[in-house]
C-alpha cells in the first residue's frame, strides 16, 4: 500500500467488505435451500392449490402466479430478516456506514421489502406469461426485455435523460477542455468540452460520466470530483471513460451480458420445464413450478456473472492502461486512489474468491501492480 493511506481505516474496510461477502454467500445458498424446502414440504402446490381455488376465473391464471411469486418472496424475506438485520443494520453501524435508528431503519427495510416483493411478482409473472404466449420462443423475449430494461435504460438514463432533466453547469476551463480533447482523439472520440452536476444527493453517480451518444460526448463530473480533484485527475478518469468507448469494449461488455442472460433463460426454460413435467405439473408454466425456476434461474444467473464480473475487470485493466499512457500515469492513478479512500475507505486487496465471485472491478493493488509494471515497459514509438 502506498504512503498517504490509513492502514487501520484499509484493515476495517476490508474486514467489512469480507463479512458482507460471506453474508451475500449465505443467504445466496439459503435461497437454494429455502427453495427446495417451499417444494419437498407440498407448500409451493398448496399455496398454488389455495389461489386458484379463490381466483375460480379461467383468466385468473397470471393473479394465481403473481400470487405465488409475491408470497413465495416475502416469506423468504421474512425467514432472512435476523441475517438482513446483521447485515444492513448491524454491520453498517458498526463500520460508521449508518447512522439511522434501528426505527428508521425498519421502516425503510418494510418499504423496501414491500417494492422487492411487487417487482418479483411482476417479474416472474410476466416471464410466466411470456412462455405461456410463446412456448418456443419466450425465452427470448424474455432476454430482450431484459436488454431494454436494464442494459438499455442502465446506459441511456445516465447518458441521455439525466443531462436532460439536470442539465449540468459547463465548465469554464480552457486548458482542462483542450486535455479532454487530446485524450478524446487518442480513442477516436470528439469529447466537447466538460461540466458538472449541481444538485444534491449525488452519491449514486460516476466521479465523471462522458454523456451523449456517438462519438461526440461531454464529460460532466460529479459535485465532489469537480471541487476534490486536480485537473490531471480529473482528466485520468475521463480518459478511463473513453477508453471504454474506444473500439466498443462497452457496447462489447453490454453484448456479453445479454447473450449470457439469453443463455441463462434458454437453459432455466429447458431445465424447469424437465423437473416440472417428472414431478406430474403441466410444465414450466405451473405456477406451482417456482421453486424450480429460483433454483435455475438464480444459479445459471450466479455462473453468468462469474464471467461477466471477469470481462468487466478486463476492461477496467485496460481503461487504466490507456489512462496511464495518455492522462498522467501512476501519480495520477494514485492521487485518484487517495481521494476515493478520502470519501469511502476501501480495501486495498481481496482474496481471490472474493474478486472472482463478488467483484466487477480489479483490486486497487491490482491496478497498481499494473501502473508499477506499465511504467518499467518501454514507451511503443
Amino acid at each position: 500500500m502506498p504512503a498517504g493511506f490509513d492502514e487501520r481505516r484499509e484493515a476495517q474496510a476490508r474486514a467489512y467488505d469480507r463479512s458482507q461477502a460471506l453474508l451475500f454467500l449465505l443467504r445466496f445458498a439459503l435461497l437454494f435451500a429455502l427453495a427446495a424446502v417451499f417444494w419437498t414440504s407440498g407448500w409451493s402446490r398448496a399455496l398454488a392449490d389455495g389461489l386458484r381455488g379463490w381466483l375460480p376465473h379461467p383468466f385468473a391464471w397470471p393473479l394465481v402466479c403473481a400470487g405465488v411469486a409475491a408470497l413465495a418472496t416475502f416469506g423468504y424475506e421474512v425467514a432472512l430478516f435476523p441475517l438482513s438485520v446483521l447485515a444492513d443494520y448491524t454491520l453498517e453501524r458498526a463500520h460508521g456506514r449508518l447512522h439511522a435508528e434501528f426505527g428508521a431503519w425498519l421502516r425503510g427495510y418494510v418499504v423496501t421489502l414491500l417494492l422487492e416483493t411487487g417487482l418479483m411478482a411482476a417479474a416472474f409473472t410476466g416471464l410466466y406469461v411470456l412462455m405461456r404466449l410463446y412456448p418456443v420462443w419466450g425465452w427470448l423475449a424474455a432476454t430482450a426485455a431484459y436488454a431494454l430494461l436494464v442494459p438499455g435504460l442502465g446506459e441511456w438514463g445516465p447518458s441521455w435523460l439525466l443531462p436532460r432533466v439536470r442539465p449540468p453547469v459547463p465548465a469554464e476551463d480552457p486548458e482542462l477542455a483542450r486535455e479532454l480533447r487530446r485524450v478524446g482523439q487518442a480513442a477516436g472520440l470528439e469529447i466537447a468540452g466538460a461540466a458538472w452536476w449541481d444538485f444534491d444527493h449525488q452519491d449514486e453517480l460516476d466521479d465523471v460520466r462522458l454523456t451523449g451518444w456517438g462519438r461526440r460526448r461531454r464529460a460532466v463530473y460529479s459535485a465532489a470530483a469537480w471541487r476534490g480533484l486536480g485537473r490531471r485527475e480529473q482528466v485520468f478518469l475521463a480518459a478511463r471513460h473513453a477508453a471504454w468507448h474506444r473500439h466498443g469494449a462497452a457496447l462489447g461488455l453490454i453484448a456479453l451480458q445479454v447473450a449470457l442472460t439469453g443463455g441463462v433463460f434458454f437453459g432455466a426454460t429447458r431445465l424447469v420445464d424437465g423437473a416440472a413435467r417428472a414431478r406430474g405439473l403441466p410444465g414450466a408454466v405451473a405456477p406451482e413450478a417456482l421453486p424450480f425456476w429460483v433454483v435455475a434461474l438464480f444459479g445459471l444467473a450466479a455462473l453468468a456473472g462469474v464471467v461477466v464480473h471477469a470481462a468487466a475487470r478486463r476492461g477496467e485493466l485496460r481503461a487504466d492502461r490507456f489512462a496511464l499512457r495518455h492522462a498522467g500515469g501512476r501519480d495520477a492513478l494514485e492521487a485518484c486512489l487517495r481521494y476515493r479512500f478520502a470519501r469511502a475507505p476501501f480495501a486495498w486487496d481481496a482474496p481471490f474468491w472474493q474478486v472472482a465471485l463478488l467483484s466487477k472491478t480489479p483490486t486497487p493493488a491490482r491496478r497498481l501492480a499494473q501502473a508499477r509494471a506499465c511504467d518499467r515497459t518501454p514507451p511503443e514509438s
